[in-house]
């Protein structure tokens, strides 16, 4: 079965199952040359634009304006690229991520940012993350232009989720009206896969990752929006909760507090209670089991 980690939930190992608790590896090492290159690339990119609309005959006003479009833009850019290093094979190319990111932040935004990585290990559920996590988002889609999909969890469905999606950066928001924790896994299938999404996320980890491509994770505690945002390409996607059942706010907080990891992580087996973790900590089979999983697609 598919486990996976996201960025929405910006701390390395404070999620599971899913990865949706946040920016996942918020370290990293400076030196990785991966997503270093991408994110350097893409500022680079856009500080030549600004330095060519600066460059052109106009007003002063005129070239500080173009000059904060610019900076904007980069930011949006740099934001798809923390997004996309979180979600990678390689968690550690996250850290250089995050620090194009800081550097691309206009100056607005910027200690919401700081904050959202700062906080990153006490992670989704906790207002030091959640309430900067949800300014930056809004700063994006208030300022991106990316296209937005929004779905409601339930107990245990996903209301909302369109058959379609125009192809190109999207802000995902998932309102949590359920009792327990939902995410919204975004799997992007392969062309040459015709499994359907059940038969998928059937199937043993290693084979699943090698017909689908993890796009991005949002999570959500009851009463919560949880968001992510990602870059769409044409193609065929599946939505999916890896969560178990019986995931409760109170649940995660005792398995966080006992060592086993957030359910999902394959610490302890669907419908037992964890090593550990006390009697009262008991899970079921993975939401998408009950019916949160659909297939929607982009084009």
């Amino acid at each position: 079965m598919i486990r996976t980690r996201s960025l929405s939930r910006v701390a390395p190992a404070l999620i599971a199952g899913s990865l949706i608790f946040g920016f996942a590896a918020c370290g990293g090492d400076d030196d990785d040359d991966g997503a270093a290159g991408d994110t350097t690339a893409t500022t680079a990119a856009a500080s030549e634009g600004t330095e060519a609309t600066e460059g052109t005959e106009a007003t002063e006003g005129t070239e500080g304006a173009a000059a904060g479009e610019a900076s904007v833009e980069a930011f949006c850019q740099a934001e798809l690229a923390a997004e996309a290093a979180a979600n990678s094979e390689d968690p550690a190319s996250a850290g250089p991520a995050f620090e194009a990111l800081v550097a691309a932040s206009p100056e607005d935004i910027k200690p919401a940012v700081e904050q959202v990585i700062a906080n990153a290990e006490t992670g989704p559920g906790t207002p030091e993350f959640d309430e900067p996590y949800a300014e930056m988002i809004g700063f994006v889609k208030d300022n991106c232009g990316f296209g937005e999909i929004n779905v409601t969890a339930e107990d245990y469905k996903y209301t909302g989720l369109e058959a379609e999606y125009p192809a190109g950066p999207t802000v995902v928001t998932l309102t949590n009206e359920g009792t327990e924790v939902h995410e919204m896994i975004v799997l992007r299938v392969n062309d040459d896969v015709t499994e359907t999404a059940a038969e998928i996320v059937a199937l043993p980890e290693e084979e699943a990752f090698s017909k689908v491509a993890l796009k991005g994770v949002a999570f959500a505690f009851p009463g919560t929006e949880g968001f992510t945002s990602t870059d769409l390409d044409a193609g065929r996607y599946i939505a999916v909760c890896f969560i178990p059942q019986g995931a409760t706010p109170e649940v995660m907080q005792q398995l966080m507090e006992s060592g086993e990891g957030p359910p999902g992580e394959g610490s302890a087996p669907e419908g037992s209670a964890p090593e550990g973790s006390g009697p009262d900590v008991e899970l079921g089979p993975p939401h998408h089991t009950q019916g949160m999983i659909q297939e929607f697609t982009v084009a």
